[in-house]
C-alpha cells in the first residue's frame, strides 16, 4: 500500500509518517515542494506517486491568524482539500483521511460527540467544517471511502531549531519566566484536553487501516483539565511562579467524548499531562 501524506514535515507530520511506515510506503509532502492550492501539482504529484490513500494534514492554523487572513485560511485548508478530492476522483483513490479540528463544534459547556451540530466560531474553524462538507460529499457522490478526524488542541514539545508557536504549554512557561505569573481567562474555570502528537498518530494508522464503508468522523480527545488545573501543573513542573485570574478576559470550555474512536477504531491515548508537560519543559529548557 502506499500512503501519500500532505504537511509530513510539519509538527504532526512527522510523527504520523512514523506511525504509518508498518502499513506500507509512506511518500511525503510538504509546503517546499506540493503546494496544495494548485491543482494540477496535485494531481500530478499523485499521479506520480501512484498513491493508494492519501492521509492530509497540511493546512493553516490558528484562531488569532485566521482573523487576520480569512481568505488566505478557506484558500489554502477549503480550496486545498477540494484540490486533492478531485485529485484522487480522477485518479480512482478512493482511500482519504482528513485532519479537521474539534474547533469545528464551538464553545461547550458539555462533551460533544460527533453527532453534534457544528458551530465554528472564527475562520480557521470555518474552514476545516467547510473542508469537512466536501469530504462527505466525495464520499456520497463517488464512493471513496474517507476518516474525519477531529483533534482537541494537539500539544508536544517542538525540536529546535523550529519556533515556538500555537503552544499553550509554552506560552505559560515563558510567562513564569518573563512575569513570573500566569494569567488565565476568567476564574481559570474553562475546560480544555490535550492529546499529544504521538496519540493523534495512532489515531491516523488506525484510520487508514479501518474496512469501514463511506465516511466516519471521529473526535480524538484525552486529559481535560480546567486551564487553572494546567497552569498549576506547569507551575509545580518549573517550580516557580504563580497563577493569576483575569475576570474581565474572554474565554471559552470545549470539551468532549473520544468513545466512538476508541469503540470503532480501537483508539487508546496512552500520553498523559504530566508526561507531555514533562517533555515541553525538557525541550524548553534544552534551548536555553
Amino acid at each position: 500500500m502506499k500512503i501519500h501524506v500532505t504537511g509530513a514535515a510539519g509538527f504532526l507530520g512527522r510523527h504520523v509518517v512514523q506511525a504509518l511506515e508498518p502499513l506500507g510506503q509512506v511518500q511525503g509532502s510538504d509546503i517546499g515542494e506540493l503546494d496544495v492550492t494548485d491543482a494540477s501539482a496535485v494531481l500530478a504529484r499523485l499521479r506520480s506517486d501512484a498513491s493508494d490513500v492519501v492521509v492530509h494534514l497540511a493546512a493553516l492554523k490558528g484562531n488569532a491568524p485566521s482573523r487576520q487572513r480569512p481568505t488566505e485560511f478557506f484558500r489554502v485548508n477549503t480550496v486545498g482539500t477540494l484540490n486533492l478530492l478531485e485529485a484522487c476522483r480522477q485518479l480512482g483513490i478512493k482511500r482519504f483521511v482528513f485532519m479537521s479540528s474539534l474547533t469545528v463544534a464551538g464553545p461547550t459547556d458539555e462533551p460533544v460527540d460527533e453527532t453534534n451540530p457544528i458551530r465554528p466560531i472564527h475562520p480557521y474553524a470555518a474552514s476545516k467544517a467547510a473542508a469537512e462538507a466536501l469530504v462527505h460529499a466525495y464520499c456520497s457522490s463517488y464512493g471513496m471511502r474517507a476518516a474525519v478526524l477531529r483533534p482537541n488542541f494537539i500539544v508536544g514539545a517542538i525540536p529546535a531549531p523550529r519556533p515556538y508557536e500555537d503552544n499553550l504549554i509554552y506560552d505559560f512557561i515563558r510567562a513564569i519566566e518573563r512575569d513570573g505569573r500566569i494569567e488565565l481567562a476568567g476564574d481559570g474555570g474553562f475546560r480544555r484536553e490535550w492529546v499529544h502528537p504521538r496519540d493523534v498518530s495512532a489515531a491516523v494508522a488506525l484510520a487508514v487501516a479501518w474496512q469501514g464503508e463511506g465516511c466516519e468522523t471521529f473526535i480524538l480527545s484525552t486529559n481535560r483539565l480546567t486551564m487553572r488545573e494546567l497552569s498549576e501543573r506547569v507551575v509545580r513542573r518549573v517550580g516557580k511562579g504563580r497563577v493569576e485570574a483575569n475576570a474581565s478576559a474572554p474565554g471559552f470550555s470545549l470539551i468532549s467524548s473520544n468513545r466512538k474512536a476508541r469503540e470503532i477504531l480501537g483508539w487508546k491515548p496512552r500520553v498523559d499531562i504530566e508526561a507531555i508537560i514533562d517533555e515541553i519543559w525538557d525541550e524548553y529548557r534544552s534551548r536555553r
